[in-house]
């Protein structure tokens, strides 16, 4: 199955200035650049959710990286957006209002992954769970020996090593 959300198509991640925006081109340039930042962050979510929709787990580190910088580029654009709140306000009124409204539009997105990566935590849970009775129920004893006598528990695995940076 192809992925629509293919996170190699990722923008790279997108850099805001710390300096105080004191002009209305300052302004416009940042709202362009944090709306750039959310699409980044809602593409490759997007990326991750239709993997994990897909049972394509293996392909999620190669997805990781690319998350945590695009996570990296939104909230530094939080933090220059908070310590120049007025100033874009005043400046690029309409530009901090769409903004605004694309912002608000990322929690249901946010939802949807959430609910898909504990579906998959909870699927891979009960499956390590489900595999270590399994284990545990080859070391009961199955019954009397020929010298009638229980025989001793066969020695097998003794534990699971689970990955667990889902």
């Amino acid at each position: 199955m192809t992925n629509q959300y293919d996170a190699e198509t990722v923008p790279s991640t997108v850099s805001f200035e710390e300096e105080p925006i004191q002009t209305r081109m300052q302004a416009e340039v940042f709202c362009e650049n944090f709306e750039t930042a959310m699409d980044n962050l809602v593409h490759i979510i997007e990326a991750e959710t239709e993997l994990l929709r897909e049972g394509q787990i293996s392909e999620l580190p190669t997805v990781a990286p690319k998350k945590h910088a695009a996570i990296e580029s939104y909230l530094s654009g939080i933090r220059v957006a908070s310590a120049n709140a007025i100033a874009l306000g005043n400046l690029a009124p309409l530009s901090i209002q769409r903004m605004r409204e694309r912002h608000g539009n990322l929690r249901p997105i946010l939802q949807t992954n959430l609910q898909v990566v504990s579906t998959a935590r909870s699927v891979t849970d009960n499956v390590i769970e489900t595999v270590a009775k399994a284990v545990g129920s080859q070391m009961k004893t199955r019954g009397y020996g020929a010298n009638g006598m229980m025989s001793s528990p066969q020695r097998s695995a003794q534990g699971i090593a689970v990955n667990q940076t889902l």
